[in-house]
């Protein structure tokens, strides 16, 4: 029941507030598992809403599934949880896009502020700081980013930026005179990279039976498909890595992997 991550370690279930995930190798499995938490459910006077609950085929198609007479349990492509958009090809392309998304309004909703030359640049960082980033880099520790997603975040960076000098497209002026302008000296490509080496390094230091170091380790067991294979977010961070001259094992050394990883502040 449930994955097989090592040494006899199964995972199987995810809880969180009142909402709980079942994590099964097939739909067999799945099925069982269901079964045997409705029963357990209603000994204990709960029940499930069948409205709400879903489930996902990572990597194929499914049909919905009949836990009981009462209940069938519908198949979805895409959910989100925790604020998440999960998709069933198991990467995180749509996560990302619809973060873009809710980028681009954001932008929207601060446009006057923007544009505002009563407003000092200062202000217009800490909007950045404090909303445009909290929106748009929710959970991206655990993004997988390809080139056609890099160009489309460097973008929407830009357009908070291009509004915030002032400068319309119009004027034809270069991006990287706009973030001297700004004194935008990191990109939002930047972020997204110290943060993912700062979440690494804090899973590494963890000890081996930890769930989280467990999860990081696994691979699937699984044929790989014809193709080259996609880019995996361990491979960015060994590439963030390298480009910092950081080694594997820097991180138990908290205060290095710290600076290495470019925050400053020591304590």
């Amino acid at each position: 029941m449930g994955i097989e991550l090592k040494n006899d370690t199964y995972l199987y279930t995810l809880h969180f507030a009142d909402d709980q995930v079942a994590v099964a190798q097939d739909r067999e499995d799945l099925e069982f598992m269901s079964r045997k938490l409705f029963k357990e459910y209603a000994e204990w006077g709960l029940t499930v809403n069948c409205s709400k609950t879903k489930y996902m085929c990572i990597g194929e198609k499914g049909t919905d599934l009949e836990v009981d007479d009462s209940c069938i349990v519908q198949y979805c492509s895409v959910y989100t949880y925790l604020g998440t958009k999960i998709s069933q090809s198991g990467r995180t392309e749509e996560e990302i896009l619809e973060r873009i998304i809710k980028g681009k309004k954001v932008i929207g909703c601060l446009n006057s502020l923007l544009w505002s030359t009563n407003i000092s640049i200062e202000r217009k960082h800490l909007l950045y700081n404090a909303i445009f980033k909290s929106v748009v880099l929710y959970r991206c520790e655990t993004w997988q980013i390809n080139k056609t997603l890099e160009r489309k975040l460097l973008a929407l960076e830009m357009d908070f930026w291009r509004r915030s000098a002032g400068k319309s497209r119009i004027e034809r002026i270069t991006h990287e005179r706009i973030r001297e302008i700004m004194g935008a000296k990191k990109t939002i490509l930047d972020e997204i990279e110290q943060r993912q080496l700062i979440w690494h390094g804090h899973v590494e230091r963890m000890a081996d039976e930890r769930l989280p170091k467990q999860i990081l380790k696994w691979t699937p067991a699984e044929r790989r498909k014809k193709g080259r294979p996609k880019a995996t977010r361990i491979e960015r961070i060994n590439r963030a890595m390298s480009e910092r001259n950081l080694l594997p094992g820097d991180w138990e050394d908290r205060r290095q992997w710290r600076l290495g990883t470019g925050r400053r502040r020591t304590l």
